[in-house]
């Protein structure tokens, strides 16, 4: 793979929403950029992240632009709702690669709110995007909860009560030539399953500790998590859709592995490994496009799923790396 095809797989998350002294926009797209990355990714078009995108824009960054899930029924219902975020993006159209509707809004958390309007959002947002001549894909991150099975890897499937929505959302992605986005967490994976390896989370696993699949080798559980997400869209009939992953990182405080140490080893591997161009044992050869979860510390988010959440940044709440990375 070439240096520019690797230097573009990189990408970091943006939100300044649950910091007490928010980082100005134009401040983090300056940063980012000069991390160096060449990708970045919104949780909204509103406000802040408004200002992040038009910012991130002349700072030549390409994007991917979040949709909120509060939004979802409305785009749903009424096609008249993507006027305001056509007017919204279209200045930025030219770096806006992606459109992220919704974000995870088929966790069940969400108690099934989301389930009927996830689809017929996409295929407005997507019907408007054309109207507007703008070529921009549309997708949605979804959670890894998403799969019924996972292990190993080529057993993969969705759950089944799911399959129907994932299957017409891929549709849209397909059609507008956007990628699968998922959220890939190692870290909730060994904190939630102790009896995972951590160093198989951390890239890091010896020898003895690899999974063994077939023919199929795993050396971290990355790698088979993405695999046996590309298992499952086979099995919907779509093997050929790209895996792009939405999130994924790694904290440094709230719970016993949540240390500095680990998230510099963790998130160091992750960028070497999706640059190295070796892609997973069942693609290899493609480099992996993903976000970095998340640029700065937020002191204020909600902490239901644990303490860590306010500690996932690579920079902390004053704009200052809290360790050493090479991108």
């Amino acid at each position: 793979m070439s240096d520019a095809a690797a230097s573009s797989t990189m990408g970091a998350n943006f939100s300044n929403q649950f910091m007490p002294q928010p980082v100005a926009p134009s401040t983090a797209a300056r940063q980012i950029a000069a991390l160096p990355v060449t990708r970045a990714k919104t949780f909204s078009y509103h406000g802040a992240d408004l200002q992040f995108i038009q910012a991130a824009s002349t700072s030549n960054l390409r994007l991917a632009v979040g949709i909120p899930n509060a939004e979802l029924e409305a785009l749903a219902r009424d096609t008249q709702a993507t006027k305001a975020l056509i007017a919204a993006i279209q200045p930025y159209a030219g770096n806006i690669e992606w459109l992220c509707v919704g974000n995870e809004p088929l966790g069940s958390w969400h108690g099934g709110r989301y389930l009927n309007f996830l689809v017929p959002a996409m295929q407005n947002v997507q019907k408007a995007m054309q109207e507007a001549s703008l070529q921009i894909g549309v997708t949605v991150p979804l959670n890894y909860a998403i799969m019924g099975n996972s292990f190993p890897p080529s057993a993969g499937q969705f759950n089944p009560s799911l399959v129907a929505i994932i299957t017409a959302a891929c549709k849209v992605m397909s059609t507008s030539r956007a990628p699968f986005m998922v959220n890939v967490y190692p870290f909730l994976d060994v904190i939630n399953n102790p009896q995972i390896p951590l160093a198989y989370c951390l890239f890091t696993a010896p020898q003895n500790e690899w999974v063994h699949d077939g023919q199929y080798v795993y050396k971290n559980i990355f790698d088979a998590s993405l695999d046996a997400l590309y298992v499952a869209l086979g099995g919907i009939g779509l093997p050929g859709l790209t895996v792009v992953v939405g999130e994924c990182g790694w904290p440094t405080q709230g719970n016993l592995v949540a240390t500095l140490a680990n998230a510099q080893t963790f998130n160091q591997n992750l960028i070497y490994h999706c640059k190295s161009g070796f892609g997973t044992p069942r693609r290899p050869g493609s480099p992996i496009v993903c976000y970095v979860f998340e640029m700065y510390d937020e002191a204020n988010k909600p902490t239901e799923p644990g303490p860590f959440e306010a500690a996932w940044g690579v920079f902390n709440g004053g704009g200052q790396p809290k360790y050493a990375l090479g991108w």
